[in-house]
């Protein structure tokens, strides 16, 4: 089987406001419901595990009930922290699941995935064991000190910004975030803890659409995306 971890727990703080930005409206429906949606539609994805905050999670059952999310198996509590969610549904899913089973973690504010770039890190992972979806950097990278002077240019050449969808079989997931916790390890990202283990990961390139709503400027880009690729589709 191959479950997606949706987790939808954060705050959004960076965005201001009383809304949490996984319910903001983007086109008429709350960021999450894109997301969602995206895994939902997409065919080869068995289920979906969503986290949400403990406060929410009657809110998302409304949502994924409104919105025939019919792959939703499971709506789990997450933590203060990303690496708290993800782990809750990696757990979970390890009571449930193959270890062999493939996991795709994608971030629950990243409304722009494709079923393409779904499919394409899901095939990569298959192959490796572990994908994930990233750019390469073409802007010029600096070094710089704690009162903001530059020390020094780096290579960007090798250089890939970390998006998601991130694949990884159940099994490696499940000892790379037992690892980080033995070590008390806090990571922005599944490879930054499955690299430690010394694995594979293969890099996908993604899509400088599929962005991460943090800020007022992304939520704008997004809607005007959005509905260009509706645009799209009906012509």
């Amino acid at each position: 089987m191959i479950h997606a971890v949706i987790p939808a727990a954060g705050r959004g703080k960076r965005l201001g406001g009383n809304v949490k930005k996984q319910f903001l409206t983007l086109c008429d429906l709350p960021i999450a419901v894109h997301t969602l949606t995206a895994f939902q539609n997409s065919p080869l994805i068995d289920e979906i595990i969503c986290i949400a905050s403990k406060e929410d999670l009657s809110l998302f059952e409304s949502l994924v009930s409104d919105h025939s999310l019919t792959k939703v198996a499971r709506i789990l509590p997450g933590g203060e922290r990303r690496q708290d969610s993800v782990w809750a549904g990696i757990s979970y899913l390890g009571t449930q699941s193959d270890l062999n089973d493939l996991v795709v973690v994608h971030d629950g504010v990243r409304p722009l995935i494709t079923s393409r770039l779904i499919e394409k890190v899901i095939e990569a992972a298959r192959e490796e064991g572990g994908a994930v979806a990233a750019l390469p950097v073409t802007d010029s990278l600096k070094k710089v000190s704690s009162d903001k002077m530059i020390l020094k240019s780096l290579p960007r050449e090798s250089i890939w910004a970390m998006q998601t969808p991130q694949v990884f079989r159940l099994g490696i997931l499940m000892e790379a975030y037992r690892s980080a916790a033995r070590e008390g390890l806090e990571a922005t990202d599944e490879a930054m803890l499955v690299e430690r283990l010394g694995l594979p990961i293969r890099c996908v390139e993604g899509s400088f659409e599929n962005i991460k709503i943090t800020t007022p400027p992304d939520l704008e880009i997004a809607e005007v995306l959005l509905r260009a690729r509706a645009g799209r589709l009906r012509r």
